[in-house]
């Protein structure tokens, strides 16, 4: 996988689009829920959307997110999710980045351990977009 920076911007920074750099926590929060509604529209495909929430909770837990976790065995993905929107709306803007951040390069990088890099780059690129402008000429994301 490439280096986390690279993988920010890459993949993340563009996920999220303007609201990367927004100055407002509720903006990237509402970005961070799309972004990762799109990348587990394209995981039930593969893995079903009880897999999906499992691995939510585990990127959750490697990035060291503290929001409140109560209940959150029997809570449903939107439920989650809406906690992680509200989370991240109650901090900073460059806190509620870097929480994103975290987040989001945890995730992927689970996958990248479950099922490979090529196949993670695929499912990434399907549900946030193509990194072209940032690939070399042989259409590898650059290391």
């Amino acid at each position: 996988m490439t280096g986390r920076t690279n993988l920010r911007h890459l993949y993340i920074e563009p996920a999220l689009g303007e609201a990367w750099n927004a100055g407002e926590a509720h903006t990237l929060a509402d970005a961070t829920v799309q972004a990762l509604k799109a990348l587990f529209a394209e995981l039930a495909m593969l893995i079903g959307n009880d897999a999906v929430r499992a691995l939510y909770l585990r990127a959750v837990h490697v990035s060291l997110l503290f929001f409140d976790r109560g209940g959150q065995a029997n809570q449903s993905l939107d439920a989650l999710l809406a906690d992680l929107r509200q989370y991240l709306t109650n901090h900073q803007p460059a806190d509620a980045r870097r929480a994103a951040q975290a987040l989001l390069e945890s995730l992927v990088a689970l996958l990248v351990s479950l099922i490979g890099q090529p196949l993670t780059l695929r499912l990434v690129t399907s549900a946030w977009g193509s990194p072209s402008a940032h690939s070399t000429t042989t259409g590898e994301p650059r290391t």
